[in-house]
């Protein structure tokens, strides 16, 4: 046992000759810095001793193995997830599971072509896939349980089919702020694989739902786009974009325009333009006001005073609670 003891001690490059010198040098001689020094030693070659004993007996042990599928043809799509590990209970002397205790342990590795069990189905059974995780270990250890009884894979050699992305999006904004602008997704489609009959019934895919009901800025988030079962889609996230700006209140004068006037007739307005307040995206305060201050003709002639009312036209849907200071105005009609 000593003998593995000091062996063990070298492999993982214990210097006693440098351990002996600080010792001896100036910082060494102090004599709470030797016993510091001393009892450190001591627990480290007894966790030595005590490893190699434990070592030496029985374990049982959780160790996941790791899963490759190689040489699948570039030709090949496959549609059910591949597993990427089994996790296995075994038991056998530490030293023999050494290997996986401390580091990562060997993979399975499968030729795709030696599962193809008939066109659009790879299958790996129990009996197969136990071969390969006994060939993992040695021969003394024994395996209890597996994570997995088998493996079943779709796959298809058809081309894949592009088809839209719908969101399904329910959000609005604070009350303080507005959607300014198209929800935008960074793929406007996607790709899916699958049989014949499957592709021909899939027209579009979908997003999970996202909800806020109290937007205050632009919402940058990622989306899963819904499994269809046996079928592979790509891109399986996507990233969504929704614009936010906060609203900003701002008055303008507003020119009065009559509309509906006939030949040889002309109206003028008293005053001539009217001041409105609304709410307005905060990137377009400093654009042009683009909406109308309007009197029909038809009102004109109908009115029983020479007062007449003003109605909004052709305003923006990102115009908010547009409101007149005054909501007539007098008139006067001229004849030519």
């Amino acid at each position: 046992m000593k003998s593995k003891l000091m062996a063990f001690l070298k492999e993982n490059d214990m210097n006693f000759e440098k351990i002996k010198n600080f010792i001896n040098s100036f910082k060494g001689r102090t004599p709470a810095t030797q016993t510091m020094l001393q009892y450190l030693l001591f627990v480290f070659i007894s966790f030595a001793f005590w490893s190699f004993v434990s070592l030496n007996d029985n374990i049982q042990y959780d160790i996941e193995i790791p899963i490759k599928i190689n040489n699948i043809p570039d030709s090949s799509t496959i549609i059910t997830d591949i597993p990427q590990q089994v996790n296995v209970s075994v038991m056998d002397k530490g030293v023999s599971l050494l290997k996986f205790i401390v580091g990562q342990g060997p993979e399975i590795n499968i030729k795709f072509n030696d599962y193809i069990i008939e066109d659009g189905m790879f299958y790996v059974s129990n009996a197969d896939l136990r071969r390969y995780v006994r060939s993992v270990f040695e021969s003394s250890t024994n395996i209890n349980n597996m994570s997995l009884e088998d493996i079943s894979l779709k796959y298809t050699n058809l081309p894949g089919k592009k088809v839209p992305i719908v969101m399904d999006v329910d959000v609005r904004p604070n009350i303080q702020c507005t959607i300014f602008g198209k929800y935008e997704l960074d793929h406007d489609s996607a790709v899916i694989y699958s049989d014949e009959n499957t592709l021909k019934l899939i027209s579009e895919v979908r997003t999970s739902r996202i909800e806020n009901k109290d937007l205050k800025d632009s919402l940058f988030t990622v989306v899963n786009i819904l499994p269809i079962q046996g079928v592979k889609i790509e891109p399986t996230l996507v990233e969504l974009m929704i614009p936010v700006e906060p609203l900003i209140s701002k008055k303008v004068a507003i020119p009065v325009v009559v509309k509906n006037v006939p030949s040889k007739m002309n109206v003028i307005t008293f005053p001539s333009k009217v001041e409105a307040s609304f709410l307005v995206p905060f990137s377009m305060y400093h654009k042009n006001v683009l909406f109308d201050a309007v009197v029909d003709y038809k009102d004109v002639v109908s009115a029983k005073t020479n007062k007449v009312g003003v109605i909004m036209e052709n305003a923006p849907e990102y115009y908010q609670n547009i409101s007149l200071e005054q909501d007539s105005v007098e008139f006067i009609i001229e004849r030519f």
